[in-house]
């Protein structure tokens, strides 16, 4: 029997061992004594090759297979021999089935190299490929009994070649990039070329928080918003691997595969030179490959490459900043500068000043005799080629140059201090010459001047018939003119310096040398009167004035003065103050005129102010007049002649005209900033989220609408509805601005205004959120800006807006302690920002909403008392309160409502008008009925909010308002919600 299992299965290998143990007469094949030769040559071939070889006999291919091929099973060996091929590769049957029916029943061999085979030996799929083929085995009938597998698994070699790959197109794609964005995109683009490898990727630079890059790889999935532990990746130089499971609630992208990594590597980026990371690289894994030290490897190669590059691209940045930190300070130098490189002197950058210099002429890419013909023959081009070509700089003082100053005028003659500095390349080679210097033509004019002013300045003063003199800054004394030194009868030397002191009286001395000690230290005028000696010993009283002559920076260059005789005038001062005195009346009278002429100019202002005011109400209330007016007396016709059907129609008509007559009003209320506001927490982002529909409803397909919310953005106390008005308005504004479409952007932002930025909205200091609506329109000159909140102003057409939409937002922010601030200028767009103070309360759960629309039915004998002096309207909502079967109690004044309050009687709900007669208003009413009532529930109805009686617009808890005139549907639905509370 040995000898039969060794001739079948021949050899040493640890297969053939295995081979000649099995209990083969168990399996359909039988004991091997009766297998035919044409199975087993072949298996002993196999069996004595070093190739990877299997063998497949049978119907169902029962499983053979060489040490060779043991390492591709994996964990299914040695359990795979004699196994159906089906059960051993179930997971790639379906794959290759048609390559076995091939080779089974056609007898045709098959070839497939690297092909991808999903293979599951070790307790997992992963992704493997194989080089191999099928060729038939013939049984002792000739017929197809098996077939025998030559393969070679080369997934190693696929991998590495593609990582290798990968590498290469990184490092190419990332020699070009000088910016971060670019190197990021440069990753991208090689990430997807290679998705099988990592499907996702991410990188988070930690020097900047707001700078995160996701390349787009696979489906192009952003995956920065993942909630990535990458805090300790800040720590470490290695990479680590987390688990993604949890980590979004989003689905993850999968790149070339069926499903989403498992996990992902996070590999930090760190810089030459630097010890800590400067990013890290997120990278998911392949979900068909274990992680191992390959792929890490393969990752910090890629991290690497980044690192360098990203180190680039922040070198190159610095490097721009720095070359345009230097532009900005050669831009703002007062001196002219150029560079020009190479030895053409071919201009690369020039300053204002030198384009002042050269008329504006565009000389960049021009060498200089190209930019400026006019210096040939001057020797300027010879000064630059000596300078270029010697390496030493050259320097011209005052050198007189022809050039043409303006585009239109011939050449002329400066004078200029300049220098020309080589400079060199790291090699120390001359590359190209720095141009700096300074017209000092002006100069030269000024001192030429000065010297000219000197001596007429000596002319006149030796022709003045006062004293005239002049002083050194110090305050000494250091010319006289001829005047003066006969007066005191002294020459030049004497009298300098200190010495004019000697020729005061001594009583005057103190006084006079005090006055200009302080004129000296603080540069003011100097003004005495004192005595001054004359060369007979007599003294006279002189009035002694000098001014300062001060250089262009406020430096003192001399002091200039003069001394005139007053001792005539002091003589006759009691003359002179009676004068003094005539004429200070005379002073008070024409003072007190001109304040009662800029009086009357100021009434006169006020009064055509009112009459542009009531001129715009009458015009507009008129014609809503006209309208409810008109359609009552057809209603009233329409009756007498029995058209009901008509009836609708004139009653229709006549609401909306009252309705608009109401919305006036509330403008009007508004930009007064008396209107009645129901504050409450408002979270600004979600009003604008709410209302996104209706303003692109309201401006229209032709508008583009971009809504910037700012994350965190702090609430504000305000009426929520009159916001969403202004808002609404501001977009209406915007469209109309862009009559052929347009950007429209709203945006919010939490603004920190400190004492500066709030001076300047005429706000105090603090915390507000500004709401912004910003268009791409026709923009607004400086005068239509000074005038866009006055009411009924307007640029629009006639019949195209009451002018009233501006000046209610700008009395809705003031009112609510905010401000409203335009930003524009013709032809740029508009940009209109509310700013609204932050409310420091909690935000309420849910923010306030309209009710359902009808009264229910007293259910629990609820009774309401209602305060109004107007019949009629005290009759209205006594009327709406009966029909929904609640018991009411009437006053037509504050005290008889009040004596209702204080009586036992049962009261839920307090409706009062705000202006009442009988010495007590609404709130005055409010308040003194909750000393009796402490929970009584308040509702206001007012055609004009007192800030008085509702305190500045604001109510207290448990208190609401309604405006008049009212619609019936609002009246029940704030009574509903205030009953139901």
């Amino acid at each position: 029997m040995s000898d039969i299992l060794g001739e079948a299965f021949p050899g040493t290998s640890a297969m053939s061992a295995a081979m000649r143990e099995k209990d083969w007469a168990a399996t359909p094949l039988g004991a091997p004594e009766h297998w035919p030769d044409t199975l087993k040559i072949p298996l002993r071939m196999m069996l004595t090759s070093r190739f990877e070889m299997w063998l497949g006999w049978g119907a169902d291919l029962a499983f053979f297979y060489n040490d060779a091929y043991a390492p591709t099973l994996g964990g299914k060996h040695p359990d795979a021999l004699g196994r159906p091929v089906a059960d051993v590769w179930k997971e790639i049957y379906a794959d290759v089935k048609g390559r076995f029916d091939a080779v089974m029943h056609e007898g045709v061999s098959t070839w497939d190299e690297a092909l991808l085979l999903f293979l599951e030996r070790n307790g997992y799929v992963e992704e493997t490929y194989h080089t191999f083929s099928y060729s038939p085995l013939k049984g002792a009938a000739g017929e197809n009994a098996g077939l025998i597998c030559v393969v070679s698994e080369e997934t190693e070699r696929v991998i590495s070649e593609r990582r290798l790959k990968l590498l290469s197109e990184l490092s190419t794609a990332l020699l070009p990039a000088r910016t971060r964005e670019a190197v990021m995109t440069a990753l991208g683009t090689a990430l997807r070329h290679n998705d099988r490898d990592f499907p996702f990727g991410m990188v988070r630079l930690f020097d900047d928080a707001d700078f995160q890059a996701s390349p787009p790889i696979g489906d192009g999935q952003d995956v920065t918003g993942y909630a990535w532990p990458l805090d300790r990746a800040r720590a470490e130089k290695a990479g680590f691997v987390i688990a993604l499971e949890g980590l979004s609630a989003e689905p993850l992208p999968k790149g070339a595969w069926d499903v989403a990594p498992r996990e992902a590597l996070v590999v930090p980026i760190i810089k030459t030179g630097q010890d800590m990371p400067a990013g890290a690289l997120v990278l998911g894994i392949n979900p068909y490959r274990r992680m191992d030290q390959a792929t890490l490897d393969f990752a910090q190669l890629i991290a690497g490459q980044v690192a360098g590059a990203l180190a680039t691209a922040d070198a190159l940045r610095s490097e721009a900043a720095e070359m345009e930190r230097l532009r900005d300070l050669f831009a703002q130098s007062p001196s002219f500068i150029a560079v020009l490189k190479g030895p053409d002197h071919r201009f690369e950058f020039v300053n204002p000043s030198y384009l002042q210099l050269i008329a504006h002429r565009d000389v960049i890419g021009l060498n200089v005799r190209e930019g400026l013909p006019e210096l040939e023959g001057q020797g300027f081009y010879e000064l630059l080629d000596s300078a270029y070509e010697t390496g030493e700089s050259f320097v011209g003082q005052s050198m007189p140059i022809t050039i043409q100053r303006t585009p239109d005028d011939e050449p002329a003659l400066r004078l200029l201090d300049f220098v020309y500095q080589p400079m060199r390349d790291g090699d120390g080679n001359v590359i190209g010459m720095l141009v700096e210097g300074i017209d000092v033509t002006s100069a030269h004019d000024a001192v030429a001047a000065l010297r000219e002013s000197e001596a007429q300045f000596r002319t006149l003063a030796e022709a003045m018939a006062n004293h005239v003199w002049t002083a050194r800054p110090d305050g000494q004394l250091d010319w006289f003119n001829g005047r003066t030194l006969r007066y005191s009868g002294l020459d030049m030397n004497a009298l300098s310096g200190p010495g004019w002191m000697r020729i005061v009286h001594p009583d005057d001395r103190d006084i006079a040398q005090e006055k200009w000690t302080d004129s000296i230290q603080t540069g003011q005028d100097y003004e005495a009167e004192f005595r001054i000696r004359n060369a007979e010993g007599v003294y006279r009283w002189h009035i002694a004035r000098a001014v300062a002559l001060k250089r262009d920076e406020g430096a003192i260059s001399h002091w200039i003065g003069t001394n005139t005789d007053i001792d005539d005038q002091k003589s006759s001062a009691q003359a002179l103050s009676e004068l003094n005195a005539t004429l200070e009346q005379q002073v008070v009278e024409r003072t007190d005129r001109l304040m009662q002429a800029e009086e009357a100019l100021r009434q006169s202002q006020k009064m055509e102010a009112v009459g542009q005011l009531t001129g715009g109400i009458a015009h507009d209330f008129n014609n809503l007049l006209a309208g409810i007016m008109g359609n009552l007396e057809l209603l009233s016709l329409r009756i007498s002649q029995g058209r009901l059907d008509a009836i609708p129609r004139h009653v229709d008509n006549a609401q909306e005209a009252a309705k608009r007559a109401a919305a006036l009003t509330q403008r009007l209320l508004a930009f007064s900033r008396r209107q009645t506001l129901d504050p409450r927490p408002v979270n600004v982002n979600r009003l604008v989220g709410g209302m996104e529909d209706l303003i692109r409803r309201t401006v229209g397909p032709a508008i583009e609408i971009e809504v910037v919310g700012a994350g965190g953005i702090w609430p504000t106390l305000v009426d929520a509805y009159q916001l969403e008005n202004a808002l609404l308005n501001l977009c209406i504004n915007a469209r109309d601005a862009m009559p052929d479409g347009g950007r429209l952007t709203i945006e919010t932002a939490n603004k920190w205004l400190d004492d500066r930025s709030a001076q300047e909205r005429d706000l105090p200091p603090g915390q507000y959120l500004s709401l912004c609506v910003t268009d791409t329109g026709t923009g607004m000159s400086r005068d239509v800006i000074e005038r866009a909140f006055d009411p009924f102003f307007t640029t629009k057409p006639l019949g195209e807006g009451t002018g009233l939409g501006l000046s209610m937002i700008y009395g809705f922010a003031r009112q609510s302690g905010g401000q409203v601030r335009i930003y524009s200028e013709v032809g740029e767009g508009t940009t209109m920002c509310l700013y609204l103070p932050r409310h420091m309360g909690e935000m309420p759960e849910v923010e306030p909403g309209a009710s359902s629309a009808s009264l229910p039915a007293m259910a629990h004998g609820e009774t309401v008392l209602v305060v109004d002096d107007e019949a009629s309207v005290r009759g209205l909502v006594t009327e709406i309160l009966k029909d929904a079967g609640y018991h009411v109690l009437e006053a037509d004044d504050g005290p008889s409502g009040l004596k209702l309050l204080q009586s036992n009687m049962r009261i839920d709900l307090l409706i009062t008008d705000v202006g009442l007669p009988g010495g007590m208003n609404g709130r005055q009413v409010a308040d003194a009925g909750r000393q009796f009532r402490p929970d009584l529930k308040i509702l206001f109805i007012t055609g004009y909010a007192e800030n008085a009686a509702l305190r500045n617009g604001h109510l207290g808890h448990g208190m609401e308002v309604v405006t008049k005139p009212f619609a019936i549907e609002t009246l029940s639905n704030k009574i509903r919600d205030m009953i139901d509370r």
